[in-house]
């Protein structure tokens, strides 16, 4: 596992990926120290870029990862077949659902991924970018040192380069993203309007935003910024994103939520 990793990252390089060599800032905010996990479910810990640990984001990383390693090791129990099987289709009907919103058939689609370059943000072990052959797939997420030691990626992701950074922190150069996607993570994020300004600084002049969020009211450590649709179609338009499509339905990932919201947005060109 390590040395696929290995072979991931040099890969990213080669094809053009650059890391911004900025000076590490302070995300503001509630959020405090920036910090990732590092380690497994068991020893890890939220650790600064500096080493020094982050207690309470070393309580909130181990929860979402313990919830991780319990799909990972139940999902028959929970889902009636293996944990991979489950999240390909799911993540398969998202892209799917993707090309429906562009207005691409299959063969157009494929053709649309492979000459541009996609980031998911809180991708999870599985990101649906996954599902799809690009030109550059990046996967952010502050729990990636714990998915690859927990043996959570699947095959699929091997296409994709990860790397451990928060959404209000995202080392990664200005203009690189052709379209970002962001799957059920603004609502588990300590400052949305943090994730969107760095999502507005990596895409391109009129780069997409594919965006899926519970609508609840309902908050806990994990979830400590629920959405209305009014309150995230107010946050979007103050990013400056336009919407090309979108939808809510009564369907939900958290049982506290009263339903989903479904948009494809634009970056708004200044």
């Amino acid at each position: 596992m390590q040395t696929t990793r290995r072979n991931i990252v040099r890969r990213a390089v080669s094809r053009g990926i650059r890391v911004a060599t900025a000076a590490v800032r302070t995300v503001v905010g509630n959020n405090g120290e920036p910090a990732v996990w590092r380690g497994s479910l068991q020893v890890g810990r939220a650790l600064s870029m500096a080493g020094r640990e982050v207690p309470r984001l070393t309580k909130k990383y181990r929860d979402e990862l313990a919830y991780w390693v319990e799909v990972g090791v139940n999902a028959e129990r929970m889902f009636t077949c293996p944990y991979p099987e489950v999240f390909r289709h799911w993540q398969a009907g998202r892209m799917s659902e993707l090309a429906e919103f562009l207005e691409l058939d299959p063969l157009a689609f494929t053709q649309w991924c492979a000459g541009r370059t996609a980031i998911e943000i809180g991708a999870g072990p599985f990101p649906s970018i996954a599902m799809k052959t690009w030109r550059r797939a990046v996967a952010i997420d502050p729990l990636a040192d714990g998915y690859a030691i927990e043996n959570l990626l699947p095959p699929e992701c091997d296409g994709v380069v990860y790397m451990a950074a928060q959404g209000e922190f995202l080392p990664l150069a200005s203009r690189c993203a052709d379209i970002i996607v962001i799957e059920n993570c603004l609502d588990h994020v300590d400052d949305p309007p943090e994730v969107l300004k760095e999502v507005v600084r990596l895409l391109r002049a009129d780069g997409l935003l594919w965006l899926l969020v519970d609508l609840m009211d309902y908050r806990d450590h994990l979830h400590p910024n629920p959405f209305s649709e009014q309150s995230l179609r107010a946050l979007l338009a103050d990013f400056g994103f336009d919407a090309i499509r979108e939808r809510t339905s009564p369907h939900k990932s958290h049982p506290q939520a009263y339903g989903e919201y479904r948009g494809l947005l634009r970056k708004r060109v200044a």
